[in-house]
């Protein structure tokens, strides 16, 4: 019964490290696509402000200035929501990974607890005998 019992908690042992494994390696994903993404918006950002001197210093007058600059705010405006629902999947594709991995681990979890309950049972059986 102590070998059952003790390769049953090495499975365990095993099936949570390989899990942690999983989700360290979801998050570093997530994170390195997070991470490019700021840099993304970072240059997009830069840009946007080149072209907002460059409108400053072009413009012929305050109704030039004007419309160009609202232009310019309308186009990087869709530039920063496209990142940000970018960022969202992102995150959510992390949060579902780890959910399966989570999943997966219950399900051994449960089957391990299972098994054991009947180990304990058949030892409990062969003492009263």
């Amino acid at each position: 019964m102590q070998n059952q019992m003790f390769d049953a908690y090495n499975e365990m042992a095993q099936g949570s490290f390989e899990a942690l494994r999983k989700l360290g390696e979801i998050n570093m994903r997530a994170g390195e696509r997070l991470f490019q993404q700021q840099l993304d918006l970072t240059s997009t950002m830069m840009e946007a402000n080149a072209k907002g001197m460059e409108v400053v210093t072009k413009a012929k007058g305050y109704q030039e200035l004007v419309s160009s600059q609202a232009k310019l705010a309308q186009e990087y405006g869709q530039e920063w929501l496209k990142n940000y629902r970018s960022a969202i999947e992102v995150l959510t594709e992390a949060r579902d990974s780890a959910a399966d991995v989570l999943d997966q681990q219950m399900q051994v979890a449960s089957k391990n607890v299972q098994a054991a309950g009947e180990t304990f049972k058949k030892a409990a059986a062969k003492a009263a005998a």
